[in-house]
């Protein structure tokens, strides 16, 4: 099972990772529509990538009432089923993250990790973002 780690003492707070997650996810470039966020703390000029971490027992999946949330047998990723989907938001309370929004269609949204191919870790410059497997070991 692959998730994405983020690295803050590598992260710059540059936002690139955003920046792509958003024009996949939205169609623009508007970090707040980005399915992961850095957050930074100025006075110690530290950044801190956040992301889904594909949780091994995911509070979002076992909260969902309506069972719109389940993880893909094959690649491991825990997915939203927008048509089943109310966007009722009790997900979003149960992440300990806050790594699931509803998103402008009134529906859960969070990251799908680009169908195996997660671009935010294609394009961080520093490599603060890394795919990994659940046992440790670096994938890209």
């Amino acid at each position: 099972m692959l998730y994405i780690r983020g690295e803050f003492d590598l992260c710059t707070g540059c936002g690139a990772c955003m920046l792509v997650c958003a024009n996949r996810a939205a169609g623009g470039y508007n970090p707040r529509a980005a399915r992961l966020k850095v957050l930074s703390k100025n006075e110690n000029l530290v950044n801190r990538p956040v992301l889904c971490t594909q949780c091994e027992n995911p509070f979002c999946l076992n909260a969902c009432p309506f069972e719109a949330i389940s993880r893909n047998p094959e690649t491991g990723v825990v997915l939203v089923d927008k048509d089943t989907c109310t966007g009722c938001g009790i997900c979003v309370e149960a992440c300990p993250d806050r790594m699931i929004r509803i998103g402008p269609d009134k529906k859960a949204d969070k990251c799908d990790m680009c169908s195996g191919d997660p671009l935010c870790v294609k394009y961080c410059v520093p490599r603060a973002l890394q795919l990994v497997e659940k046992k440790g070991a670096v994938i890209k």
